[in-house]
């Protein structure tokens, strides 16, 4: 038989509402008849029930994330660094994975508010209008991770992407490249995957050079994806000296592919990719990538979320982390 509230107080000798006091940390109980409850707590094994208490206190200590892809390393870090800040206020989470599917999205949202989340972290490639409508008309704090929406209206945290991309393809330029392919998300809505583009774009126009629409490859974002779009691009006549991956995922499916045909990477061809996923640095050769700082996303992301909640003012309502450029054994100059 589960233990009740009024069985703590009879065995601490208080009454019911001293007990709810020290359970919800109000300043009106003395320490000795703090320690008296409290121990009889731990001898009745009492646990308190968590949706009387978060319905009286207005509060359920969750946070609800929506995250695309459950099984990529890449969002799994950034989940990872929420978690961390949120053991550390006393928040749980409830984890949705989207697929970045519209309808799935729209569901997960609705779960969200249903369970009276006290905050929502979004974390995707991109966010609908109409999802964004539907989270700003529900009133939950919101905070979006890895992306910005087009009118940076609602908090967020992310790199520069298009800063990101531009960096990566002058750092190719400068290594004597000016034939370099691009591998992208075939993902439309892919905020990311635009900034991304239109800042390779830029770099290339501004040394005068030009990306042959036979050497732009749109597939998934993973390592099959990746494999796939090196295997349309060996089919062109003509080949680049270069290619930036949409992320190390599909630069390691390049580079299996490319040495199935007997490209040796990166005497023949240099080739790189974006996240500096930990297996990046172990594979062989190993990858040159635009490391973003994943963990630090979802740790700052969680901490604004935690403001939000607690009605506190923002320093800022957008947080750019900083990305950087680890060269690996995938790249080489152009002698």
């Amino acid at each position: 038989m589960a233990v009740k509230i009024k069985d703590v107080a009879r065995e601490a000798n208080v009454s019911v509402a001293t007990v709810s006091r020290v359970l919800n940390n109000v300043p009106l109980v003395n320490d000795d008849t703090k320690k008296r409850v409290q121990d009889a707590i731990k001898r009745t094994g009492y646990k308190p029930n968590a949706i009387a208490r978060s319905l009286k206190m207005q509060k359920t200590n969750t946070f609800g994330i929506m995250i695309p892809d459950i099984t990529s390393p890449y969002y799994t870090e950034i989940v990872r660094g929420v978690e961390d800040i949120c053991n550390m206020y006393d928040y749980h989470i409830i984890l949705c994975n989207t697929d970045s599917n519209a309808k799935k999205e729209e569901t997960y949202l609705d779960v969200l508010i249903e369970k009276q989340c006290d905050g929502i972290l979004y974390i995707g490639k991109g966010i609908s209008q109409e999802l964004k409508n539907k989270m700003v008309d529900s009133n939950v704090p919101l905070v979006i991770g890895a992306i910005h929406d087009h009118e940076y209206s609602i908090p967020s945290v992310m790199i520069d992407n298009e800063k990101a991309a531009y960096d990566i393809a002058k750092f190719l330029i400068e290594k004597g490249h000016k034939e370099i392919a691009y591998f992208s998300d075939n993902d439309h809505n892919a905020l990311v995957a635009r900034e991304r583009e239109e800042g390779f774009r830029n770099a290339l126009e501004e040394e005068g050079l030009e990306l042959p629409k036979e050497w732009e490859k749109m597939g998934e974002t993973t390592v099959l994806g990746g494999y796939k779009m090196m295997e349309a691009l060996l089919k062109e006549e003509r080949r680049p000296t270069a290619i930036v991956a949409v992320n190390d995922e599909a630069a390691l499916g390049a580079i299996r592919k490319a040495s199935e045909e007997g490209i040796n990477i990166p005497r023949d061809m240099s080739i790189c990719g974006y996240n500096n996923y930990y297996i990046s640095e172990w594979v062989r050769p190993s990858i040159t990538t635009v490391a973003q700082p994943m963990y630090d996303i979802g740790a700052v992301s969680a901490r604004m979320l935690i403001k939000m909640i607690n009605d506190e003012e923002l320093a800022s309502k957008h947080i750019i982390v900083p990305h950087e450029i680890i060269e690996r054994e995938s790249t080489s100059s152009i002698i």
